[in-house]
Formats: structure tokens, C-alpha cells, sequence
């Protein structure tokens, strides 16, 4: 009886102490999120993007995470704010207009390279965006690099620091 009192104490301590403890899918993100900001890449819990027909019908956003590549502001020119689905949602255009044409040549490579998981990419005033769900591994985070790299190349603009 001793013995079981002992036992239940010890496991009450130590319930909240594991409670407490990241799960292997919280220990992967912390992975990944390192590799990315190795990488360069600055890392944001944001609301994922939504199609023109899920904000005409105020569907609830799902929350993922955008890995950004930061470009230097040059001063007097203003950065095109531009947004590329991986699957273009039905009804939406298939690019918008400010999309450099670099981009849009090369949009179907661009996409293939994409993890199976992402959203899309987008630019704006301070760099290039990738928004996903984070359903993959450290690999996914080189070629979500690779990629935000190939449309810097395309798209312009100088790192910061560089």
C-alpha cells in the first residue's frame, strides 16, 4: 500500500513536468524553423492567405507559417506587391498583373518546386514571402530557400546586408 502511495505521489509531480514537454511535431517545427533562419529566412506564425471567394464569404483563416527572404528598400522606388497561389483557387486570376514577367515565365517551374504544402508566394515592400503549413521536414526548408532565391534572381532586389 506504501508502495502505491509513493508511486501516485512521484507520478502527480511528474504529470505536469511531461505535460510540459514539446512533442515530436513541435520538436520538428523548432528544427525546421532553425534550418530556415540558417538559411536567412525570418519566420512568422501568420494567417494563411485566402482566396477573393473565402473572404467574400468570411471563412475562418487558417493560421501557417511565412519564411521570408528580407530585401533592402531602395529609396524612391516602391516594390510591386504581388501574390502567386501554388493552385490557383477557382475564380482567381491566374496571376496578377504587377507579377513581374520573369516570374510568369517561369511560374510553372517556380510551382513545381514548391513543397506540396504551401500556399504561395508573394512579394511586397520588404521581400519575398512563402506561406505554408509546415507539414515537412528540413529538406522542405532548403527548397522553400532555393525558391525564394530563384525569385529574387527573377523578380530583383538586393539582400539585406549585402
Amino acid at each position: 500500500m506504501t508502495w502505491l502511495i509513493v508511486f501516485v505521489v512521484v507520478a502527480m509531480v511528474l504529470a505536469p513536468v511531461m505535460w510540459m514537454m514539446p512533442s515530436p511535431a513541435q520538436k520538428r517545427q523548432v528544427i525546421m524553423r532553425e534550418r530556415a533562419r540558417k538559411l536567412g529566412l525570418m519566420v512568422n506564425i501568420v494567417d494563411l492567405p485566402q482566396s477573393h471567394r473565402a473572404k467574400t464569404r468570411k471563412e475562418p483563416t487558417e493560421k501557417g507559417v511565412s519564411y521570408s527572404l528580407r530585401i533592402a528598400r531602395q529609396k524612391g522606388q516602391q516594390r510591386p506587391h504581388w501574390f502567386v497561389w501554388r493552385e490557383d483557387p477557382e475564380g482567381e486570376p491566374a496571376a496578377a498583373d504587377a507579377v513581374p514577367a520573369a516570374v510568369v515565365e517561369n511560374l510553372q517551374a517556380l510551382r513545381a518546386q514548391m513543397p506540396a504544402d504551401m500556399v504561395g508566394l508573394e512579394s511586397n515592400e520588404t521581400g519575398y514571402s512563402a506561406y505554408w503549413r509546415e507539414r515537412g521536414d528540413s529538406a522542405a526548408v532548403d527548397t522553400i530557400a532555393a525558391l525564394l532565391g530563384d525569385v529574387r534572381q527573377l523578380a530583383g532586389g538586393q539582400l539585406l546586408g549585402s
